[in-house]
């Protein structure tokens, strides 16, 4: 039986509306009567299809104590018909109704259907019939009939069907049931398209619509709740607050505080929402995380005359401790007190709360409150308290504490004697290890004497610990820690010998020493320089099995950070790569101490992944940490970043930054090349955190950098109107202001006016004397400054090194390069990544690319740290200023095996590609950045000058069409901006950056005769690292180079 004959059916065999009905019908409107009748209609209308369905035998007959039963067998379906009914859902889904219905009546023989599946076919039929009742009726729909059509067709998936009739006619309530409907068959987006036009034409959608589509959003992920309020646009719509309670609570399940912070800007927008479910769960949200949001809607709550009870507020002040939220724990505080509803355990989470923050002192404090509350303290509180009063050194109160506890457990005693400690008192904490030996109540154990012995040892009576020790060993109590504690004694006083001697008895007693006892050794040979003997102490641990921990690394860092050899730092840098089971992040003096040891190392790599860890953990920051980590983030040259802590930390979690965290933020701006931004954060902060030298020296070092020594010089007269003392880096960077503008009269009498003082310059300030001489050309007088520097008893480093190197090369001074590469040599300066670049700028320019390539490939070979992407664009514009570009091809390939380091980076890319384009090799350069577009490591997008230089000769060349168009689809994917060139106007053609410079004058027979005594021609050209074993070449005296180049310069 066909569908429309079904419907015929129902026609005769009921006294149906008739067509002049309907006609009356639109003529009189929607009547109450009439929306009756319609309703009665469809349920009398699913009723004989649920009576055509059991006819057919789709549906079997049963009651409902068949279907309840427990005797019900599930049928197993077979594989064909599963294929078939999977069909269904699929078919239905997209809306083919009649491919449902033919799936139906091949299978419905076969016995009955899943009730999913019974659903899908009842939709189905329901919307079918629903379309043949009108067609039989042979009358127009009206309003209502199409708005019963349009949720009939929704429910069942049918797409095309609820766009026409909308088409037709587009009511508030229509679009509101096709809503309903298409959530009702799962169809979440039509659903949401459906519910935004309602609210682009201003049209009412009724809550429990909107709540039906939260609700169903939900149900598909917190991904789909955020698209709906995508497309809510920050428009107003009530939604039920049962359901922004729900989906509250499960943000605060997730802790998704981007979502709830969304869900809350549409909760507050309606009065209705001002209810306790939904401030439950955004209290407690916002409790967890930290920040002033929560006192905010604390008052909130109190202003909508909502009652918070107290186990809310036990709970919110718990979270307060875990996220060190002082301000919010005691503004819930303060609102119990008011309605008289403090409680002893309200008064034990508020003092864990300041124990959590450190602020032993006003946990203290609240032993007076409880007690004028009318409370008394029980045991726990009181043992807490007793802990407190000794960590805040309250001496005094814990011995009045202690007397209050009604009994007195070793604990107690255990914090009493450290109290007697932090006195100085060790004769106090002898006299209470006696009392506890002599007390019937409490039993003394080997912790008791391990805590008085530290406490000998702490105060520096190493042999009254020891005697302890023989006790203890009488008795056979001392274990690992009675051992540790004498070994920390001897350590402390720098006695390795005693001991390492310690550490022998404790093998000799069967005991096994343990990370703590080779950590304590460990930090004693570190602390005395012995490097030597701590690395044997560290492969002894290895083979003996002993794990690494947090101390251990925490030592390795200290190495890093003091070790004067570079073999030292990286081979205790790698201690942290193998520290798996340490999670740096979790420890805060642990993370600090990793921070500043490749901070100091300028270890890139490890410092990214170290951030990387902390980024995706929950660790909350101290003032301190926030300062290294602005350190950090400022090194890696993300700026942004830096302001996202700097608002962390005094926005959200309103924490008033201590000295040198103001310093860090400061510095980061100026590296960023904002130093007016920096001036303002000053200003802002000046009257709230005292300035100090070190902000005056960054500022000026700011001023310095951008060229603007007269406000350096406002800086440095603010500076002493502030009373404060000028040191060596705000005088230092004062000069460097003035000798970056030239102005060397006035840098030299700020060397005056710094030595008048009693400031003593060192290499950096000299360095900044040289590097201005250098840059107005007058090597002379650089030289002057440097031989001056010598004369001091200071001794050269790398910079001043590079500084004069670069100076030379730039005007060409060639000879002298070689003379200066040879004493970098002498004084054992470790070149570095700057050296190196200069020295293949060098070769490049003395038209001897052989030499800077052998340089380079030398100390690759050597594994040599100094290579960077730095020295790699500089090997590149070497081979393209000896017009060699197949040589630069070759060498960018020799770069791609460099160490992770050192790899290609954009701009190593950017210059092959500008270098290629000007070579007019268009193809080949187009080649490098479809490689630079998929190696996907590139941090910064290529540059945009080498892209325009490409495009134009891919232009020229007519490749624009087979290279251009995929290339510039490359880049875009790859989220790199693709300049705009004009085929029509043409490209230009632009003269080559890189100039023949002019081929050095060979040396005069007299100046070949000076300069023979200085350097041998051929030692710059074999330049290693301090890694590498290049032979010393250079015979001549400092004094005899020191001739040579004033004989030099006087002929000149």
């Amino acid at each position: 039986m066909s569908v429309s004959a079904m419907s015929q059916m129902t026609f005769d065999g009921a006294d149906v509306v008739s067509t002049k009905h309907i006609q009356d019908e639109a003529q009189l409107g929607e009547t109450v009567f009439d929306a009756v009748t319609s309703e009665l209609t469809w349920l009398f209308v699913g009723f004989l299809a649920i009576q055509f369905l059991i006819y057919l035998g789709v549906l079997p007959k049963m009651n409902l104590f068949s279907v309840l039963s427990p005797a019900a067998k599930v049928k197993v379906i077979p594989d064909k018909r599963k294929a078939a009914l999977k069909a269904v859902s699929a078919a239905a889904s997209s809306g083919q109704t009649k491919d449902v219905l033919e799936v139906w009546n091949s299978e419905r023989s076969r016995g009955a259907f899943p009730l999913d599946v019974l659903k899908e076919f009842a939709q189905a039929l329901a919307a079918e019939l629903a379309e043949s009742l009108v067609a039989t009726a042979k009358a127009q729909p009206n309003s209502r009939t199409r708005e019963i059509l349009i949720e009939a067709f929704a429910a069942a998936g049918n797409e095309a069907r609820v766009l026409a009739e909308l088409k037709e006619e587009a009511t508030a309530r229509g679009l509101a049931l096709a809503t309903r409907g298409f959530l009702k068959s799962g169809k979440l987006d039509p659903a949401l398209a459906t519910f935004v036009t309602a609210l682009d034409r201003d049209m009412a959608i009724p809550p429990r619509v909107v709540g039906d589509l939260f609700k169903v959003a939900h149900a598909k992920g917190p991904q789909m709740v955020q698209r709906v309020l995508e497309k809510l646009g920050g428009r107003e719509v009530e939604v039920p607050t049962e359901c922004l309670a729900a989906l509250l609570h499960d943000c605060l399940k997730r802790d998704d505080v981007s979502l709830a912070r969304q869900l809350e800007a549409l909760a507050l927008k309606q009065e209705s929402a001002k209810h306790y479910s939904v401030f439950e769960p955004l209290l407690k949200l916002h409790a967890k995380v930290g920040g002033t949001r929560a006192v905010e809607l604390f008052e909130e709550m109190q202003g909508a005359g909502l009652f918070a009870s107290e186990g809310l507020c036990g709970n919110l002040l718990a979270k307060c401790g875990e996220t060190q939220n002082l301000k919010f724990a005691e503004a819930i505080v303060e609102y119990l007190r008011g309605r008289k509803m403090l409680s002893l355990s309200i008064f034990k989470t508020l003092m864990k709360v300041y124990a959590t923050c450190g602020r032993y002192g006003e946990a203290c404090d609240l032993y007076e409150r409880v007690l004028a509350e009318g409370f008394e303290p029980d045991q726990v509180m009181y043992g807490c308290l007793v802990k407190f009063a000794v960590k805040c050194n309250r001496y005094d109160l814990s011995q009045l504490l202690f007397r209050k506890c009604k009994s007195g457990d070793i604990q107690n005693y255990m914090w009493l004697i450290r109290a007697a400690g932090q006195d100085g008192n060790v004769d106090r904490a002898l006299e209470l290890l006696r009392e506890v030996e002599a007390s019937q109540q409490v039993v003394p154990d080997v912790a008791i004497y391990n805590a008085t012995m530290d406490v000998c040892v702490t105060n520096g009576r190493v042999e009254d610990a020891r005697k302890l020790l023989e006790e203890i060993s009488r008795k056979g109590a001392a274990n690992l820690i009675t051992y540790n504690t004498i070994m920390k004694g001897y350590c402390s006083k720098g006695d390795c010998g005693r001991a390492r001697n310690v550490f022998r008895e404790m093998e000799a007693a069967s005991l096994k020493p343990d990370s703590a006892s080779f950590n304590c050794l460990l930090g004693a040979m570190v602390s005395a320089g012995n490097f030597a003997d701590a690395w044997k102490l560290f492969d002894e641990m290895s083979r003996k099995g002993v794990a690494i921990d947090h101390y251990t690394v925490s030592i390795m860092m200290k190495v890093a950070k003091r070790a004067r050899n570079p073999k030292d730092a990286q081979r205790a840098l790698a201690v942290l790569d193998q520290a798996r089971g340490v999670r740096v992040c979790e420890d805060d003096v642990l993370f600090n101490t990793v921070l500043d040891a490749l901070i100091s190392r300028h270890d890139m790599a490890r410092l990214t992944k170290v951030l990387d860890e902390f980024s995706a953990s929950s660790v909350k920051p101290s003032v301190h940490t926030y300062g290294l980590l602005i350190k950090a983030y400022s090194m890696l040259k993300k700026p942004t970043r830096c302001w996202d802590l700097w608002r962390e930390m005094v926005e959200t979690r309103s924490i008033i930054p201590n000295t040198i965290t103001l310093s860090c933020m400061l510095d980061a701006i100026v590296c960023s090349r904002q130093v007016d931004r920096a001036v303002s954060l000053f200003e802002e902060f000046k009257g709230r955190v005292p300035p100090n030298t070190v902000m005056y020296a960054t500022l000026i070092k700011g001023f310095a950098s951008a060229g603007e020594a007269d406000r350096a010089m406002e800086m440095y007269h603010q500076l002493c109107a502030d009373g404060l003392q000028m040191n060596l880096v705000a005088f230092t960077s004062l000069i460097d202001a003035h000798a970056r503008v030239g102005r060397m009269k006035e840098a030299r009498e700020l060397l005056k006016r710094m030595e008048e003082d009693g400031c003593e310059p060192n290499v950096i300030t000299f360095s900044a004397i040289v590097k201005g001489y250098c840059m107005e050309g007058n090597l002379d007088e650089a030289f002057a400054v440097f031989e001056a520097m010598l004369t001091r008893g200071l001794t050269a480093d790398t910079v001043i090194f590079n500084t004069l190197l670069d100076g030379c090369v730039r005007h060409s001074g060639f000879q002298l390069a070689d003379a200066l590469l040879a004493k970098m040599e002498e004084y054992s300066v470790e070149p570095s990544n700057f050296t190196m670049s200069i020295i293949v700028k060098m070769w490049g320019k003395r038209r001897q690319l052989d030499k800077a390539l052998e340089v380079v490939r030398r100390n690759a070979k050597d594994g040599c740290r100094s290579l960077d992407s730095q020295v790699g664009c500089c090997l590149l514009s070497a081979c393209f200023l000896n017009q060699a570009p197949d040589r630069a091809l070759e060498a960018f390939a020799e770069m791609k095996r460099w160490a992770a380091h050192a790899k290609p980076d954009a701009s190593t890319y950017s210059t092959l590609i500008t270098g290629l384009a000007r070579k007019e090799l268009a193809r080949q350069a187009a080649e490098v950045a479809f490689e630079a577009c998929e190696a996907g490591a590139l941090q910064q997008p290529l540059g945009d000058e080498s892209l325009q230089l490409l495009f134009r000769a891919l232009q020229r060349q007519g490749l624009a069409e087979e290279l251009g168009e995929p290339l510039a689809a490359k880049l875009r994917a790859a989220g790199m901006h693709v300049p705009g060139l004009s085929m029509r106007d043409g490209p230009h053609g632009g003269e080559s950056h890189y100039r023949r410079a002019p081929a050095p004058a060979e040396a005069t027979s007299a100046e070949k005769a000076v300069l023979s005594a200085a350097a041998a021609g051929s030692l710059t050209g074999g330049l290693r690292s301090s890694n590498g074993a290049a032979p010393r070449t250079c015979k001549a005296e400092p004094q005899d180079w020191m001739a040579a180049r004033r004989a030099l310069g006087a002929q000149r």
